[in-house]
């Protein structure tokens, strides 16, 4: 079994997966900043701009920040959380100069929400409640007892001593084109719709927040259906 340290600590990878944490590829209401690795990303110039470069971030990684500062820690998806967190401390731990992206960068966030699409869009003082500095959400790049407790319980699948912190419910926003079994086919994405039989055609679902569970995927509770008109 593959095993990483990461200070003193060892954790488990076998689950662990890297595609999942790219840069503005975030789990539903978590706290998430932006990390490059500053002495291997290429940098880029525009002939149009002379004199002016910037980093390339496409290798980069999105890092769940630890428990403790989650905001919306009741909505949150445990499992996917800690799986998501893991990977990217794992990451971060293979490069050689870990590198918040710049604040002012145009393409890649340094720190937001993942919330729904719909939400409204604060700046980020407002959403958590203060403005972080530079060496608080860089403490974020290093594990946590947290991160120790969730994880070594997730490796168990539910068998293990649940911790206070854990809970099995959390929230969850589908779109209808998750939803739908007919989303790939021709007219889906048209006003008109999906043919389906003569005079019959199926548009695209509402999208819906729901309630599910991590110890039952089958459970699946609408608690607010949306409205798009």
């Amino acid at each position: 079994m593959k095993n990483f340290t990461y200070g003193t600590k060892q954790f488990d990878t076998e689950k662990v997966n890297i595609e999942s944490i790219r840069h503005n590829l975030v789990i539903d209401f978590c706290l998430c900043i932006s990390i490059f690795d500053r002495a291997e990303a290429t940098i880029e110039r525009d002939e149009d701009y002379p004199g002016e470069w910037w980093y390339n971030f496409d290798d980069g990684i999105t890092l769940v920040a630890p428990y403790e500062e989650q905001t919306e820690w009741s909505d949150i998806n445990c499992a996917e959380f800690i799986e998501k967190r893991m990977a990217g401390l794992n990451e971060i731990g293979k490069m050689k100069k870990p590198t918040l992206v710049s604040e002012d960068d145009p393409n890649v966030s340094q720190i937001e929400i993942g919330w729904p699409w719909d939400h409204e869009v604060k700046p980020i003082e407002e959403e958590i409640g203060y403005k972080p500095s530079m060496r608080r959400m860089r403490s974020w790049m290093k594990i946590r007892k947290s991160d120790e407790i969730l994880w070594n319980y997730y490796l168990t699948e539910g068998n293990g001593i649940e911790p206070k912190m854990w809970h099995d419910y959390y929230t969850q926003f589908e779109t209808g084109e998750s939803r739908d079994w007919y989303s790939g086919l021709p007219g889906y994405d048209t006003g008109q719709g999906v043919y389906m039989s003569d005079g019959v055609y199926a548009t695209a679902s509402d999208p819906e927040i729901v309630i599910k569970s991590i110890s039952n995927p089958e459970k699946r509770e609408v608690i607010q259906p949306w409205d798009l008109i």
